[in-house]
């Protein structure tokens, strides 16, 4: 089926909605064959002291690595900062250069949960993923459907979905998990949906920047009937001259 082209009239009229709302900040994120153009609310301008607080705590984690070429700590790692759907995650961008250098995603249809700006999803859709966002924060849906349809991607679908909360009927090909395993509380949720919705023979990525509460899930996961694979992926921080390191898992059910 072809796709339909993006007028440069509706990008301006989505874009012109944005920007009635908030202050915008504009990234380009590496994903292999194509280089995304990503757009989200400049979180310096105000958006959510909370946000504020814990991007900053991420930039002083820094000075405990002296002499380390930057390499940061995991994003909130000693301060449980808030999770924000408008920051571009390390995780995010980590998971998204993975596609696009290591994975065939062609006719794939593949979920991100929990998406935030649709970073890591929109990194499937350059290599051919039919990609579905899953948010429940109808704002972050607004970016993640502008972000689709300024790379090109109208076969990417936003869909308003808790994963907490809401259920999937049936199969995915294909799960995205970005960095969700912030808290314990997610690990449940995480577990149900490879479940439950994980299509069998096909793969979930699940994105990790090093949070220590997270080596629990790791430990309940091999005691699981999965086959894991593990890769690492090197990206800098959006908002400093920071490194992370960031672990890219392939989970399946045996």
């Amino acid at each position: 089926m072809r796709r339909r082209a993006v007028s440069t009239q509706e990008l301006s009229r989505l874009r012109g909605g944005l920007e009635a709302d908030y202050k915008l900040r504009d990234y380009d994120v590496d994903a292999g064959p194509k280089m995304l153009k990503l757009t989200g609310p400049d979180i310096t301008s105000g958006l959510r002291r909370a946000t504020q607080q814990s991007t900053q705590s991420r930039f002083d984690s820094a000075e405990l690595l002296h002499g380390r070429d930057g390499l940061a700590p995991s994003p909130e790692s000693s301060s449980g900062g808030e999770v924000n759907w408008a920051e571009l995650w390390p995780s995010a961008r980590a998971m998204a250069s993975y596609f696009g250098h290591c994975v065939r995603m062609r006719s794939v249809d593949a979920l991100e949960v929990d998406c935030g700006l649709g970073t890591a999803g929109l990194g499937a859709a350059a290599k051919g993923a039919r990609v579905t966002l899953a948010n429940s924060n109808p704002e972050a849906l607004r970016f993640a459907r502008f972000n689709a349809l300024q790379n090109g991607f109208t076969h990417v679908r936003p869909l308003e979905f808790d994963w907490r909360v809401d259920r999937l009927n049936g199969h995915v090909g294909s799960l995205i998990f970005a960095d969700v395993l912030y808290t314990a509380d997610n690990f449940e949720h995480v577990f149900r949906m490879l479940r439950d919705n994980l299509t069998p023979g096909r793969t979930a990525f699940l994105a990790e920047p090093g949070r220590p509460v997270a080596s629990a899930f790791f430990e309940e996961l091999r005691k699981g009937d999965y086959r894991v694979r593990l890769d690492m992926e090197r990206v800098e921080d959006a908002y400093s001259d920071n490194y992370y390191l960031v672990s890219v898992l392939r989970i399946k059910r045996e």
